[in-house]
């Protein structure tokens, strides 16, 4: 096994990554400097620092990682901009359509390793090959019992508290139960993020060769999405002004009991549009009767069985639950319920002194019911320019509405609409067999080199029905390959470089709501192309105490877009990541990326009526201003910088603070409104007194900048999301 380096640093706070070896990328426990690839590890005690709450900050640990809001319910990050995969220990913890939904569950969290660029042969390629977050749990503890207890309140009512604890329960049985909720309103106004999550897990070592590791989760949320404020322009993003006006349908003008005009909405509408107004940062085109309601269940049991010193079976399963419920008064309503997985593969890994194999099977199988509907959704021609009029926001009050010649009464949900699969493409209930074979490899060719290669063959059966017509349905079998070559030169122990190449098919354009897959199954859905090619150098410098690792890449993808074909997506660009600690008392981390992304112009469908915002771009679906050459990909900085530093004095107290950078981006397809630079600085200062007790006193953008975040491209002159101001929040934890 590869030797790591050992400090005075205890393990939990160490943030360099060639302190432990991690199995993310290959499977085996591997040094980072042999890895060839780009890897961000996080640490526990880089979460802390800034206060890991959602996935959208993974963008002030690791440059490679920008996530636009996704209507205010980003459930994975975006790497290499594009949705990540989310795994848990080695395996998808769930999955999605297009990264929105229910927030991810820290509390069961001890670190992260983030990959850009497609699963290996392992772990296998999906829709989301931009990347990969592995989430690595809480584990018991042997050496003794011991846990804290924290709670956190700060700015616009938030309330947190954890509760963490675990031990020996024998020389061979340990434990760990971890404890924590969240009732807290928010920067916006009718926005709530309320959470439970309780978590267990035991390790079992009943004899030298044999290791047993269970645990399980469960996650409950009441939160809401967070369209942002509408009537989107480049005056509202560079000075704050709104557009108000409401709509005169049918030569109706609004009243003291419908001030809104709800009841003359339709799907074109005419709008008195005022003066620009100054806007309420905290506005969101969401009303009062808007919620969101989730449950996740995860089980995940991991075997290993050593067989000698060379050998030895591992085996992972998996099981995930969840089910949401998600209505949102400007017209989306989203019901999944449930959708769920079982996931089992077993590798047998064979260590010898010139070649390591990794080589398995892996079987899956997924169940989805969802349905959606946003047939009827004139984001748009909502007023918010004052509190009176957002709070009178309800689509529900007007005629289009459903039910209608599209949108149809939920089976099972008489109270709600949806809209077909036939119509939308997005409704549906699918079930997905997938059985798959795979060998990765690394071979010491000599004292200097090694030549990395793997494969996998995925053979996916998948029977998809309309829930409004289960009649009737469509059926597939279909075979995607993965395979990756790379070749590492191990110039010196210190210093590493790396080519890299990755193929992959992937069923980017057969995804459906829930994750599960759309009713209108072809062939070339399931057959969409990843390539990557990257290049990179590693060094472990200053007697191990400084890591820097930097690379180049370039991939082409094919994505498809809500309501267009698949087209090729090009991103390619440049990484640096630093990470230094040279004691216990200071750490510090540092990224840049520059990542140029883009598409295929005037072919994407854009959520925008022409005729409610006056001065609006032309439709890119319908009359596109270009239709050559490319665009560039929305909602993506080119440049990206995040550092982040921490210093403890010998007395207990300390500062720590971190900064995030993003240069220009377009915030919609053909770049009529662009987002410009813009920063955030956290400070912070702290106390640990006597190794018991931990105060904290935080704020997050304390130059009280007033940032944008993007919305999905599709709809992003529909909606863009304003960052909260300046905030502060306070912690007290007490270890025992």
């Amino acid at each position: 096994m590869e030797a790591f380096q050992v400090s005075d640093v205890p393990i939990e706070q160490q943030i360099l990554p060639t302190s432990r070896p991690f199995t993310s990328v290959f499977g085996t426990e591997d040094n980072i400097l042999d890895v060839p690839r780009n890897v961000t590890i996080v640490s526990r005690a880089q979460m802390d620092v800034i206060d890991m709450q959602d996935t959208t900050q993974f963008s002030k640990l690791t440059s490679s990682s920008y996530t636009d809001s996704n209507f205010g319910s980003p459930s994975n990050p975006s790497i290499r901009g594009q949705s990540a995969d989310l795994f848990l220990n080695g395996m998808r913890q769930r999955i999605g359509e297009s990264g929105d939904g229910m927030p991810v569950d820290f509390n069961i969290v001890e670190s992260v390793n983030i990959v850009p660029g497609p699963a290996t042969a392992v772990q296998g390629a999906s829709a989301y090959v931009g990347g990969f977050v592995d989430l690595i749990s809480k584990q018991p503890f042997f050496d003794a019992t011991k846990g804290s207890i924290s709670y956190t309140i700060g700015s616009y009512d938030t309330n947190r508290w954890n509760l963490d604890i675990g031990g020996p329960i024998s020389p061979t049985l340990a434990y760990r139960f971890s404890y924590s909720g969240e009732d807290s309103d928010g920067f916006w106004i009718n926005w709530i993020k309320q959470t439970t999550s309780i978590y267990g897990a035991v390790t079992w070592r009943p004899t030298k060769g044999y290791e047993v590791f269970v645990l399980s989760k469960a996650f409950w949320a009441d939160y809401r999405e967070n369209f942002g404020i509408n009537r989107v322009t480049q005056a509202l993003v560079s000075n704050g002004l709104y557009i108000p006006g409401t709509n005169i349908n049918n030569g109706t003008a609004a009243t003291a009991a419908d001030p809104q005009n709800a009841a003359n909405v339709a799907s074109s509408n005419t709008v008195a549009f005022g003066t620009p107004v100054p806007v309420d940062y905290h506005e969101t085109a969401q009303g009062p009767a808007s919620h969101a309601h989730g449950m996740e269940y995860n089980s995940q049991v991991i075997q290993t069985l050593t067989l000698s010193t060379e050998a030895k079976i591992v085996n992972n399963t998996m099981w995930s639950y969840t089910k949401r419920d998600t209505f949102n008064s400007d017209g989306y309503s989203e019901i999944i319920d449930p959708s769920w997985f079982l996931d089992n593969r077993t590798e047998f890994i064979l260590t010898k002194p010139n070649y390591t194999i990794n080589s398995g099977l892996e079987e899956k199988y997924q169940s989805t019911w969802a349905v959606d509907d946003f047939f009827f959704e004139p984001v748009n021609v909502w007023d918010l320019s004052s509190p009176s009029l957002r709070s009178t926001l309800n689509t529900y009050l007007s005629p289009g509405a459903g039910p209608n010649f599209v949108s149809q009464r939920v089976p099972g949900f008489e109270d709600r609409f949806g809209t077909p699969g036939a119509v939308n493409g997005d409704t549906n209930a699918s079930d997905a067999e997938v059985y798959s074979a795979f060998i990765q490899s690394t071979w010491k060719l000599n004292e200097q080199f090694n030549l990395v290669s793997g494969a996998r063959f995925d053979l996916i059966h998948v029977q998809s029905k309309d829930p409004y017509f289960l009649n009737s349905g469509a059926s597939l079998e279909i075979g995607e390959p993965n395979v990756n070559l790379s070749l590492v030169d191990k110039i010196s122990p210190i210093m590493s470089t790396y080519a890299t190449y990755n193929v992959s098919e992937n069923y980017t354009g057969a995804l459906a709501d829930g994750g599960g897959f759309t009713n209108a199954l072809a062939n070339n859905l399931f057959t969409e192309v990843s390539q990557l090619f990257e290049v990179g150098a590693k060094f472990s410098l200053e007697d191990n105490k400084l890591f820097v690792s930097t690379d180049v890449f370039h991939q082409t993808r094919e994505q498809k877009p809500q309501g267009s074909p698949a087209v090729q997506y090009l991103y390619y660009g440049y990484e640096l990541s630093l990470n230094y600690q040279p004691n216990k008392q200071l750490f510090a981390t540092l990224g840049y990326s520059w990542i140029n992304g883009s598409l295929p112009a005037g072919t994407q469908f854009q959520g925008y009526s022409t005729n409610q915002i006056p001065g609006g771009p032309p439709d890119p679906f319908t009359n596109p201003v270009q239709t050559t050459g490319h665009w560039r990909a929305a909602g993506q900085p080119l440049d990206t910088f995040n550092a982040l530093a921490s210093y403890t004095f010998s007395s207990g107290f300390g500062i720590e603070s971190n900064i995030l950078v993003t240069s220009k981006m377009n915030n919609d397809y053909q770049g009529y409104v662009v987002i410009p630079w813009q920063y955030s600085l956290d400070a912070e200062i702290f106390y640990k007194w006597n190794k018991t007790w931990d105060f904290r006193l935080s704020g997050t953008n304390i130059t009280n900048r007033h940032n944008w975040e993007p919305s999905v491209d599709t709809y992003a002159l529909e909606g863009i999301v304003p960052l909260p101001g300046a905030q502060i929040f306070g912690t007290v934890k007490y270890h025992f």
